[in-house]
């Protein structure tokens, strides 16, 4: 499944191997796991955040020029 390098580290410093393993293979399941499925929706969503804010300022900026320039 993985490599299990904090696992290793975690056996370098005194854990017993079959805790280390389960340590790490939570981790990745509760921590990484929603991170890598979550990351690309919660681009999404800031990508629109973002483009709705920049359509909103362009439109602020639009009214002050129009009304400048009357």
């Amino acid at each position: 499944m993985t490599c299990y390098i904090f696992a290793d580290l975690m056996v370098m410093f005194g854990r017993d191997a079959y805790h280390a393993q389960i340590t790490e293979t939570l981790l990745l399941v509760f921590l990484l796991t929603p991170l890598v499925i979550g990351g690309p929706y919660l681009l999404a969503q800031w990508d629109k955040f973002k483009r709705e804010d920049n359509a909103r300022r362009r439109a602020a900026f639009r009214r002050r020029m129009e009304r400048t320039a009357r």
